[in-house]
């Protein structure tokens, strides 16, 4: 990412500059499609942009839903959905032919964290979004997306996950990781996925 909106593209072969998109606003947060087709870039001016990387042109540009500042975007495996995390710990769930089609209402909104969203990340299979804000301690919640709602039980009761900083999914989903401030990594096993 570069100052003044300016998104650099960078060959992971050659390491050199492949392009340079630009936005109207400062770009905060970027996401791939799993494809590599698309990129989705969100920042200080509340829009969400989809850009097609290989015309390297805007495909659109909304406002998403109650956001002055998006801070983190993350992409679901399959490329139906998206999640926009804010500065105000709002996290809006799209269907993206949805929003490109016009429709910008978010089929979710979460709003159960109330600092800044650092971290967004779908499971393989797009049925868990786990979201993380940095600035509060234990403040990790994980969204069950078929029925949009979020996990009464996690974080789980009496266990400390400190100021979590980063989250992944194991490629089966049978495993969470998750790193925190005091340098530790905790290790979750979630059971209702058989593979690791």
């Amino acid at each position: 990412m570069g100052n003044g909106g300016y998104i650099l593209l960078v060959s992971t072969k050659t390491k050199e500059l492949t392009g340079t998109l630009k936005m109207n606003g400062s770009v905060r947060s970027l996401a791939f499609s799993d494809d590599g087709k698309q990129l989705l870039s969100s920042g200080g001016d509340g829009q969400v942009y989809v850009w097609d990387l290989r015309t390297m042109k805007c495909l659109y540009k909304g406002v998403d839903e109650g956001s002055t500042c998006g801070t983190s975007l993350c992409s679901s495996p399959n490329g139906a959905l998206f999640a926009s995390g804010t500065d105000r710990g709002i996290v809006n769930i799209y269907k993206k032919a949805e929003f490109l089609g016009g429709k910008r209402k978010p089929i979710k909104t979460v709003d159960n964290l109330t600092s800044e969203i650092d971290f967004l990340k779908f499971n393989h299979d797009g049925q868990i979004l786990a979201i993380i804000s940095r600035m509060n301690k234990d403040s990790v919640k994980l969204v069950h997306v078929p029925s949009l709602t979020v996990f009464s039980n996690w974080p789980p009761p009496n266990k400390q996950m400190n100021y979590p900083r980063c989250l992944d999914f194991s490629p089966g989903s049978g495993f969470m990781a998750m790193g925190n401030a005091s340098g530790k990594v905790l290790l979750y096993k979630l059971n209702h996925y058989m593979n690791a």
